[in-house]
């Protein structure tokens, strides 16, 4: 009996994965008000009545998207730069400081492009200004997060005076993820005049952007 009762719950963990792949794939596509749970039942291969009874509804299928898409990102992170993330000293080392933003950019930017659904389905929710994003209950609360560790950066004088603590975490997120949209386009305008543009290149200009946009430049 134990046994049996091991394996329904294997599948079921197994099913619900293959859902969410199949629903990743179309909100992605679509964009939250255009893919259809139709659609996703037809590509996961299993009917509409399993999607409701794991994921309530539409909205609450999208919400274990988003979050799991959150989860994933925070466990590479946290596995890459825990230590960091956890040292109290940071916000007031600009040596430990600079080598944060590094990773930060650099992880997100892997990440980004290793998963490019999941920015995808994030420029949707842009271009119909979040209003589904402000309805999940999942809430990542990545920036907020890191808002504290810039404020306390700043009033250690490690960020410049002028830039907002808050803004701060915002901004990398938005140099990384715009920039990875239109790399395609970048990278064919630079070959065209004999500039390569590798990813790795790409990378590193943005994380020199941000350090040396935010940082105090006599710590440099």
């Amino acid at each position: 009996m134990a046994a049996e009762k091991k394996k329904r719950t294997y599948d079921a963990a197994r099913t619900k994965e293959i859902i969410l792949n199949a629903a990743e794939e179309l909100f992605a596509e679509h964009g939250y008000s255009a893919a259809r749970i139709d659609a996703i039942a037809q590509k996961s291969g299993y009917n509409k009545s399993l999607i409701y009874q794991y994921f309530q509804d539409k909205l609450g299928l999208y919400t274990e998207v988003v979050k799991r898409a959150d989860q994933l990102g925070d466990s590479i992170l946290r596995e890459l730069i825990g230590d960091l993330l956890t040292d109290e000293s940071v916000p007031s080392d600009p040596v430990k400081f600079r080598r944060l933003l590094e990773m930060l950019i650099s992880i997100a930017y892997q990440f980004m492009v290793e998963h490019p659904r999941y920015l995808k389905i994030y420029a949707w929710e842009a271009a119909e200004e979040f209003k589904t994003w402000n309805q999940i209950a999942y809430r990542p609360d990545d920036i907020s997060e890191f808002y504290k560790l810039a404020k306390a950066a700043k009033e250690n004088g490690i960020i410049r005076k002028d830039i907002d603590a808050f803004l701060l975490p915002i901004m990398m997120w938005n140099s990384v993820s715009s920039f990875i949209q239109s790399y395609s386009r970048l990278k064919d305008l630079m070959e065209e005049i004999g500039e390569p543009l590798p990813q790795e290149r790409a990378k590193e200009q943005i994380v020199k952007l941000v350090i040396y946009g935010v940082m105090e430049p006599s710590l440099l």
